[in-house]
């Protein structure tokens, strides 16, 4: 498959396609490339996997009846072991169609081979907003995340999806992401 199918761009996945994005840190900041590099199957899911330059990071996400999951996500452990968390049941970060006011909740588990954890998030969609990143202004629906990993305290991630380039900007508590530059698919 060459993509999933997706709502006016909001969550783009063609294979080939290429994020540039600064991470912020405290006071340490850094690049990392993201490319939409293969599909595959995980746990009979039909998914499409996103490759980070940085930490070795990576993604396994489905789209399906209008909704945008996290599958799995995984990072290499001092460079050579595979720590791979998956979602029981996914995630589902995005609902199509986009609609301010819409909330959602996800009750589920974070599983790696040693370790489960109860996974809760609240989300709401907070609508379009004009968000100004290096410059340039981008329309992007704003999408509120309030989770808690076991017992851990409960925080918060804001996110932004802008038409035709997806994923553009987040923060939380310890890091903010934000889009550079982003290479649609030529293929």
């Amino acid at each position: 498959a060459k993509s999933l199918p997706d709502d006016n761009g909001y969550y783009p996945l063609d294979l080939g396609g290429k994020w540039t994005f600064e991470l912020k840190e405290k006071n340490h900041i850094k690049l990392s490339v993201v490319t939409c590099d293969k599909t595959g199957k995980i746990h009979n899911l039909n998914c499409v996997h996103l490759k980070s330059s940085e930490n070795r990071l990576s993604c396994w996400i489905q789209k399906k009846d209008g909704v945008v999951y996290v599958v799995q996500t995984s990072r290499s452990i001092l460079g050579f072991a595979n720590l791979a968390i998956t979602f029981d049941p996914p995630i589902p970060i995005l609902k199509f169609p986009l609609t301010q006011g819409d909330t959602w909740v996800y009750q589920g588990w974070g599983r790696t081979f040693f370790l489960s954890k109860p996974l809760h998030v609240s989300y709401q969609n907070e609508g379009l907003e004009t968000l100004q990143l290096d410059g340039k202004s981008y329309k992007a629906y704003r999408i509120e995340a309030h989770y808690q990993v076991g017992n851990d305290p409960a925080k918060v991630q804001i996110s932004w999806y802008a038409q035709g380039l997806g994923f553009i900007h987040s923060h939380s508590d310890a890091l903010e992401i934000t889009l550079k530059s982003f290479v649609p698919s030529t293929r």
